[in-house]
């Protein structure tokens, strides 16, 4: 008798060490998880400021070497050709990139997917516009993201706009 209630408390106890172990795994699981969900809606905040001010470097940072970056349908593969698209036609006009709701899904410790709602305000002209601006393009849409998280941060491996809303001011 004595002897099976040694081994019923020895069973108790390895018992509460697994489960202790496997909170403590579970916590550290999800606050890895949490720091992954941080950085990668920080990186879409970062992204609205490199876009606005054509900040190459700033731009280049965000992705990965591989990345992908597809807008209307037209796919810009690697990072030498999605610099090529910031740094011609429309986004060299006057915008402002307003970031709303960031969704982060992760998948494992390094890897996320994620739905962004953003607006953007494009003057009608290129150049620099006199302030305020009157004459504009507003639309609304979603980036649908695949982010990694790499030694030098969160960075996107794959982005694609999906417009929804597209206007002018009258």
């Amino acid at each position: 008798m004595n002897q099976q209630i040694k081994s019923l408390r020895g069973l108790s106890q390895l018992a509460t060490i697994v489960l202790l172990s496997l909170s403590q795994h579970a916590c550290a699981q999800t606050e890895n998880q949490q720091q992954l969900v941080d950085a990668c809606v920080s990186i879409n905040h970062r992204y609205a400021l490199a876009r606005d001010h054509a900040d190459q470097k700033a731009y280049a940072d965000l992705f990965t070497s591989d990345a992908e970056f597809i807008m209307q349908g037209e796919s810009f593969a690697g990072i030498e050709r999605i610099l090529e698209r910031i740094g011609s036609g429309n986004s060299q006009n006057f915008a402002r990139l307003l970031i709303t709701t960031v969704d982060i899904s992760p998948i494992d410790a390094t890897t996320a997917t994620g739905v962004t709602y953003f607006i953007m305000y494009m003057a009608a002209e290129s150049g620099e516009p006199k302030l305020p601006i009157t004459k504009f393009q507003v639309f609304m849409g979603e980036y649908h993201d695949e982010y990694k998280l790499t030694a030098d941060g969160c960075k996107f491996t794959r982005r694609e706009t999906k417009p929804l809303f597209i206007g002018e001011s009258s």
